[in-house]
């Protein structure tokens, strides 16, 4: 890194020619005005509109990415930066960087990432017509509230384009979100990573383009995030679930104490299809576990508790013998509590459920292969 660089100024780009030179000169203005040191890095994801012509006549850094995607586009800047503080921001003129000011007091004052937060309930504005109504009151506020409820981030506006960051913090964090979901990504590798955060209001104004459309699909780009917010979090869509699942069973019937042969023999189906579907979800609950730390969205080693009981030679040895005691009681009529007929249908939800977990033992096995 050269240290003689304070300030790198990361702007992805994909056909703003219309103004991307109102972004330069505004920065180059700011870092007259206060002496700031500094590098423009323009990180060009495809132009052909002119964009690089006018990055070229500035004499900026230009970076080009051929892997498509605005997160691509940033963490390629981020790679080439060498400033020791990173700030980015659109090219399109929404955010103002004359901000870049505000932002560097702020991470002066100790943080690893300052975020901005363009929505009024973090002390943001959004100018007349510079946001649409659906992303203004419908989605920016549902996924910060998700993100906050699933990741506990502190972040009111969690997909504002404009942030800094401290360049060796982030140096040290692999990102594989090839997309607008990146803004989401750093977020919450922040927060795994234990950064000191900020979040800083700015307002954001109307997109200075004519010509060009924004790059943000509304519907394509809410259902990926929705998607990497949930799937991403095995807490709460498997393993939460999965005890439900398993545990009512044993709820209820402890709740029926007293007419237990009859709950039991009149609930047959849905008390095993509630442990089976317990039992799976727990399952693919350790495999999302296990895939998220890989792609550093959860801490390793949430599983080491787990891990420590747990092994491919206990599970099978307990399901082996299981199916042998079951099959035994069936076909010696030993299953006496059941009638005829719920003796079948107990038996072969019994052999699923065994055989399902010997399966699923076997694939996180795999998963572990290397401990």
């Amino acid at each position: 890194m050269k240290t003689n660089i304070e300030i790198s100024v990361v702007i992805p780009c994909l056909n703003e020619s219309e103004t991307l030179q109102i972004c330069i000169d505004k920065i180059k203005k700011k870092f007259l005005e206060k002496s700031f040191k500094g590098e423009i890095i323009v990180s060009d994801n495809g132009s052909t509109d002119g964009s690089l012509e006018i990055a070229k006549k500035n004499n900026v850094r230009i970076i080009n990415v051929t892997e498509k995607g605005y997160g691509n586009a940033v963490t390629s800047g981020i790679k080439n930066a060498h400033g020791k503080y990173i700030f980015i921001a659109d090219a399109d003129n929404s955010y103002d960087f004359n901000e870049i000011e505000n932002f560097y007091n702020e991470i002066k004052k100790g943080f690893d990432i300052v975020q901005g937060c363009r929505l009024s309930s973090g002390g943001g504005t959004i100018a007349q017509n510079a946001m649409p109504l659906s992303h203004k009151y419908i989605g920016n506020p549902f996924f910060s509230f998700m993100s906050k409820l699933i990741y506990k981030l502190p972040f009111k506006d969690v997909y504002c384009g404009m942030k800094m960051i401290k360049n060796d913090f982030y140096k040290k964090i692999n990102f594989f979100s090839p997309g607008m979901v990146w803004c989401l990504e750093i977020l919450i590798k922040s927060k795994i990573n234990n950064a000191k955060s900020s979040e800083l209001p700015i307002t954001l104004h109307k997109d200075g383009r004519i010509k060009g459309k924004s790059h943000l699909k509304t519907l394509s780009d809410g259902l990926k995030t929705l998607k990497f917010l949930i799937v991403c979090s095995p807490k709460w869509i498997y393993i939460i679930p999965s005890i439900i699942f398993i545990f009512l069973p044993i709820y209820l019937s402890v709740l029926n104490f007293q007419n237990f042969y009859e709950f039991i023999n009149n609930n047959l189906h849905e008390l095993m299809l509630s442990f089976f579907l317990g039992t799976q979800l727990f399952m693919l609950g350790l495999y999302s576990t296990l895939r998220s730390e890989t792609l550093g969205m959860i801490k390793i080693g949430k599983l080491n508790t787990f891990f420590k009981y747990f092994s491919l030679k206990i599970s099978l040895s307990l399901c082996f013998i299981l199916i042998f005691l079951i099959s035994y009681l069936y076909i010696s009529n030993h299953l006496i509590l059941f009638e005829n007929f719920n003796k079948k249908i107990f038996f072969i939800f019994s052999l699923l459920i065994l055989i399902n977990i010997i399966i699923n033992s076997f694939f996180i096995s795999l998963l572990r292969i290397n401990k």
